[in-house]
């Protein structure tokens, strides 16, 4: 078992450890993207003044005399973001153009009209969730690489876990020992300590590429429910008004008065009621939202309760996998923790290619002792004790 688990854990690296690494300091990116596209485009996010007077139905109204495109999203001013932002689909399903429009809350001037989906930062996240190949299978790429990202946390796990009393030594960079020796030490290092929240954002990245695979794992513990995209019969009145963007937000605070509201969602072809998505009541905007309700756009009321006081425990963890995978829902030390470990896969990579390459190395420079027959078994301890060995077999071979 341990040689089938080397084998898995050396070849998963060699084969998917550059992709990888591209993975992961894009997502160390994407933990504070938000932050860093406010600061590239500060023009864009600098209202006049810090009140907040224009209401959500007027921000919609200029959002629309400024881009005639159909308006999908339209999000809250927040800390990091105080501005209105609509959100415009240039185009049909997947292959929709983004554009976006800011909105001064205090006086409702616009504040500029950009191509989002090409902007610096949305391309990143666009890279980190499908390579750049959304018509080419790229975000299921990515969730075979997550899968192979679990694969090779919890076999680097297998193969490292020491004899008892070793597991600090084999967690920590030993001083004065030899460059191989060295490499070993930060690689087990990295690996160790990096360990639990690789498997984390690992398992989560695969929950949001294959939700039908996930559920009904997660339907082991608790029910998971598929996300829902209710939509209801018109009135018979085909003249019967439409509530306003802000009878809307009135309904949704009064239905759920200890959230903050996020984003609207307005109606669509496909779903033709509002989303109003909430996060807790001063929560980080980072946590973008916990849970929504759909509304009637013409009567008011509530088509669908999706939020933490009604959801099962599998579906609040479904709702809430995104905010696991950056961190958000551990606040600003949580999303600090999940950015470093974003460099995790480098150091893993590089190390790990060294330990490979420097065994072959010695294997190829060696001569071959005619008294000594090699094992054929992968699994042997003298296999297990090159470069590339698991810390505590390394360091009981010294």
């Amino acid at each position: 078992m341990r040689g089938a688990f080397m084998w898995l854990h050396r070849w998963i690296g060699l084969v998917a450890g550059a992709l990888l690494v591209l993975i992961g300091l894009t997502g160390s990116f994407n933990v504070f993207y938000r932050e860093i596209d406010a600061a590239l485009n500060s023009a864009l996010y600098k209202p006049l003044g810090p009140e907040r007077n224009v209401t959500a139905a007027e921000a919609i109204e200029a959002a629309a005399r400024a881009d005639a495109a159909p308006i999908t999203s339209i999000i809250v001013p927040d800390r990091t973001w105080p501005v209105w932002v609509a959100i415009h689909a240039h185009g049909q399903g997947i292959h929709a153009h983004l554009c976006t429009t800011m909105i001064d809350p205090s006086n409702g001037a616009v504040l500029g009209r950009r191509n989002y989906t090409d902007s610096f930062a949305f391309t990143i996240y666009r890279l980190h969730s499908t390579l750049l190949l959304r018509d080419w299978w790229g975000k299921e790429l990515v969730g075979v690489l997550a899968l192979a990202l679990l694969g090779s946390a919890f076999s680097g796990f297998y193969l490292w876990w020491p004899r008892t009393g070793r597991i600090w030594r084999s967690m920590s960079v030993r001083k004065g020992v030899s460059p191989r020796r060295f490499i070993v030490d930060v690689h087990n290092t990295a690996g160790s300590w990096s360990f639990p929240l690789l498997a984390m954002i690992a398992a989560t990245g695969v929950g949001i590429v294959f939700p039908d695979v996930a559920r009904p794992v997660i339907g082991l513990f608790s029910t998971a429910t598929p996300y829902p995209s209710p939509k209801i019969e018109a009135p018979p009145d085909k003249s019967a008004p439409r509530l306003s963007a802000d009878q809307i937000v009135e309904r949704a605070r009064v239905a759920k008065p200890g959230s903050d509201i996020a984003r609207l969602d307005l109606p669509t072809e496909s779903r033709n009621t509002w989303r109003v998505l909430f996060r807790p009541f001063g929560a980080d905007p980072a946590l973008r939202s916990r849970g929504a309700i759909w509304l009637d756009p013409w009567a008011g009321d509530i088509v669908h309760d999706r939020t933490a006081d009604i959801m099962s425990m599998g579906d609040r963890y479904v709702t809430e996998q995104l905010w696991l995978h950056n961190g958000a829902t551990f606040g600003a030390v949580g999303r600090l923790a999940v950015f470093a470990t974003g460099f995790a896969p480098l150091v893993l990579f590089v190390t790990g290619f060294l330990m490979w390459r420097s065994k072959r190395l010695s294997r190829r420079l060696s001569p071959p002792d005619p008294r000594r027959k090699r094992p054929k078994d992968p699994g042997s301890r003298q296999s297990l004790l090159g470069a590339e060995s698991a810390p505590g077999e390394a360091s009981r071979a010294g």
